[in-house]
């Protein structure tokens, strides 16, 4: 398996899905695992995540560090060794579309074994936010596991 040495969470916006998946891999991931950050494909200007997120990383006793602000994915961010996990098919597709990349791009579900995409929670219960949080988890930890396999 190829090697690693940064990890690109990409969502639509950059303010709940990646910032999630990206606090819990700084959490959970070795130190010795490839570095992370989150990016938005379309991010119009930077805002904070959504407070929702806050409140589910606060909950779940995940801290949010080192994101700040949504930002837009750029040219620059990408590596020769770079692995980009989307949330979701559609954003995978606009991803390659956009920049013209296909190898070492991924959504989370289909690098760690699921057929199903992640769904942006955003507007619903409180509930499913847990829920989404949960499926982030329970997807980034099999990612975590299968990267710790590849060394």
């Amino acid at each position: 398996m190829k090697q690693y040495e940064q990890i690109i969470f990409l969502s639509m916006e950059n303010t709940l899905l990646s910032p999630i998946a990206e606090a819990i891999y700084r959490k959970n991931a070795p130190a010795d695992l490839p570095k992370v950050i989150s990016r938005g494909l379309v991010v119009l200007f930077e805002e904070p995540i959504n407070p929702k997120c806050n409140m589910l990383l606060t909950r779940n006793s995940f801290p949010m560090t080192g994101h700040g602000q949504s930002r837009q994915i750029v040219k620059e961010d990408l590596e020769k060794t770079s692995l980009v996990i989307t949330m979701n098919l559609s954003e995978k597709v606009k991803f390659a579309e956009d920049f013209g990349m296909v190898e070492d791009v991924y959504t989370l579900g289909e690098y760690v074994g699921f057929d199903t995409d992640l769904v942006n929670p955003s507007g619903a219960e409180d509930e499913k936010y847990q829920e989404c949080f949960e499926e982030i988890l329970l997807r980034v930890n099999r990612l975590i596991q299968k990267l710790k396999q590849s060394e």
